[in-house]
């Protein structure tokens, strides 16, 4: 199979870098998109559509999506300008984008409903380590706001590299509504969910809520926000495993309210 992989906010294509190699022992290809204004396309001007146009034209008939927390966002819209093209979609404690809302909405407070709390909520001291960009253009996180929200589980060293090559997340392309009406039509698409029991961005409500939106049950690993980094081989495995999952229920365009069955 052939993998085609975008990375969440803040990342660049070099999050899959210890995936690869993983996925090549298990005789699978494995291509990771460059979003703009991200990694080596840092200087580039990010847009919702660059997003989009940086995956479909990496895009090849079977493909395997897999998308990494708001690039789960970006691979559905992808998914839904080429549905042809997509044997199956995986997020990765990602986001199901609301329809007709920007990319963020699913994660505030206001749809999850105020007994779905985040361990890193509005009161958490991780306000303290987000600040903004000169020009408040974009956000990024000091280390010890990164390492909560992204490597709770990563060694010292792996925090050091990642880190080191996160940048600053651009605010015009989660301000734009998200509309992906083809892709809710396809009912039948082959679709997976993998959570991190110990993610703290997409936290276990949040998770639960994504796999309901999308009809499956999640599939689960015991790590934190970014399995691709500390766990990479048990993640390829798991990421193999998921293009096996079975749909149980219909797409969900809306946004659902997490209810106590769902708080993991």
């Amino acid at each position: 199979m052939r993998f085609l992989a975008v990375h969440g906010g803040c990342h660049g294509a070099w999050a899959w870098d210890f995936v690869k190699p993983e996925m090549a022992k298990l005789g699978h290809e494995f291509v990771a998109v460059e979003l703009p204004g991200h990694g080596t396309r840092r200087d580039e001007v990010a847009t919702l559509e660059g997003y989009r146009d940086a995956v479909l034209e990496l895009m090849r008939p079977g493909d395997v999506l897999v998308g990494h927390s708001s690039g789960s966002v970006v691979a559905t819209i992808a998914a839904n300008e080429r549905p042809d093209l997509v044997s199956h979609i995986c997020y990765v404690a990602g986001i199901l984008p609301v329809e007709g809302k920007p990319l963020p909405y699913e994660t505030t407070s206001t749809s999850l409903g105020s007994d779905a709390a985040s361990p890193v909520d509005d009161e958490s001291p991780l306000d303290t380590y987000i600040k903004m960009t000169e020009g408040n253009e974009a956000f990024y996180f000091e280390r010890p706001g990164a390492v909560m929200a992204f490597f709770n589980d990563c060694s010292e060293e792996l925090v050091d590299w990642a880190y080191s090559k996160l940048v600053p997340e651009p605010f015009a392309p989660l301000t734009v509504p998200v509309s992906v009406p083809n892709f809710w039509k396809q009912h039948d698409l082959s679709r997976s969910f993998i959570m991190g029991s110990r993610d703290t961005t997409c936290f276990p409500a949040l998770a639960h809520l994504q796999a309901k939106r999308l009809g499956v049950v999640p599939l689960e690993i015991d790590t934190g926000h970014s399995p691709w980094l500390s766990k990479p081989a048990e993640f390829a495995a798991l990421l193999v495993e998921a293009t096996k999952t079975t749909p149980i229920g219909p797409l969900v365009p809306t946004s659902l309210h997490v209810t106590p069955e769902h708080t993991g």
